[in-house]
């Protein structure tokens, strides 16, 4: 029996015709202008919005003080008090070891500048190889003359009294953002934690803890690396007798908060100074600054970078790149600090992605009672 041919189909299938709603194009349009005026209004307040990361900062690196007075039951107001007032000291401390030998220091300069211009005109004293070899006072004259005369110090000196002026401003706002932080931020935390899904509150109280302890661990442990290199340095000038022992250590111990290349820049620095003594001291205490550094680097360092925020070395030289390239000296502090934080952030994006539970973790670490 023949059977007959399939009939042929005469309609060819038609592809997939993707239709948008108005609305959701509206919403599209609406979400994009939103964002772009986000971006606009954070770029505006940048300022701002740095202050607030550092006094961030600041207030996880008190936090562990702060516990540890409540652990002694001491409200968190208190508590918040006389850990602020300690740091305030330690400042002022700081300022006033610091500033009073800068002062007069810049005063004898001044006193003495007359002389050396002298010297240096008539090719005489230390510096008057200088006029000798390289004719740098016709040089001056001509250039000075060139640019405006007087009025190329009056620029400078009217920029640096205004740069000076932001950063005692800037100082003070973050003092007080940090004051505000320590005081309520576990309050905001535990009110943010309100709103979130009752099965994955444990794991954000986990992450939020996780980037304190992080923060806070990096900052506690790199000033107290920074006050080890500033006695250390102090205790190297005193023996080889270079003049500003301690102020010098000071800034040392300044330099030295900023990773990688903040312990190098302190070391020229008094390099430049030891030169005052002679080139003999001056090697002496160069040499005993670049041994500590090494000891610096392969003992105490790793204690913090790999204990606290738990990065390797090439992580810790990328996120000092980066934030340096993006905030300059700031960006460079708060570099390896943000990269530990993110650090944290993604383990617990993996986590919950692979399916896991959140350990819980212990009261005294997540919240503890006002």
């Amino acid at each position: 029996m023949a059977t007959s041919p399939a009939p042929e189909r005469e309609s060819a299938v038609k592809a997939p015709q993707v239709t948008v709603a108005p609305r959701t194009l509206v919403l599209f349009v609406v979400l994009s202008l939103g964002s772009v005026l986000l971006l606009a209004l954070a770029y505006a307040a940048r300022s701002v919005l740095i202050q607030l990361l550092i006094a961030v900062v600041l207030a996880m690196a008190l936090e562990p003080f702060v516990q540890m007075l409540e652990r002694r039951r001491l409200r968190r107001g208190p508590a918040v008090g006389v850990t602020f007032t300690l740091a305030v000291v330690v400042v002022a401390a700081f300022g006033y070891l610091l500033i009073p030998p800068l002062v007069h220091g810049v005063t004898s300069l001044g006193h003495d500048s007359p002389r050396l211009l002298r010297q240096l005109t008539a090719g005489r004293g230390s510096l008057g190889f200088l006029e000798q070899r390289f004719h740098v006072v016709e040089h001056a004259r001509s250039w000075t003359g060139e640019n405006g005369g007087a009025m190329l110090l009056a620029k400078p000196a009217l920029h640096a009294a205004g740069d000076a002026a932001k950063t005692a401003g800037a100082l003070v706002a973050i003092a007080f953002l940090t004051l505000f932080l320590a005081l309520g931020g576990r309050k905001w935390w535990d009110s943010v934690l309100d709103v979130v899904p009752e099965g994955s509150r444990e794991r954000w109280r986990r992450t939020g803890s996780g980037i304190s302890t992080t923060v806070g661990g990096y900052v506690a442990g790199n000033l107290l690396i920074s006050i080890v290199a500033g006695a250390v340095t102090t205790l190297i000038l005193l023996a080889t007798g270079v003049p500003y022992a301690v102020p010098l250590g000071l800034v040392v111990a300044v330099f030295d908060l900023i990773p990688l290349v903040g312990a190098t820049i302190g070391t020229i620095i008094v390099a430049a100074v030891a030169l005052t003594k002679g080139v003999p001291t001056t090697v002496i205490v160069v040499a005993a600054m670049w041994v500590y550094q090494k000891i610096e680097n392969h003992t105490l360092l790793p204690l913090v970078y790999h204990r606290t925020v738990k990065l390797s070395p090439l992580a810790v030289a990328v996120s000092v790149a980066a934030g340096a390239e993006v905030g300059g000296i700031v960006g460079a502090l708060l570099g390896i600090p943000i990269a530990g934080a993110l650090k944290v952030v993604t383990r617990e994006l993996a986590a919950w992605r692979r399916g896991e539970d959140a350990p819980r973790v212990p009261r005294a670490l997540a919240e503890a009672k006002p």
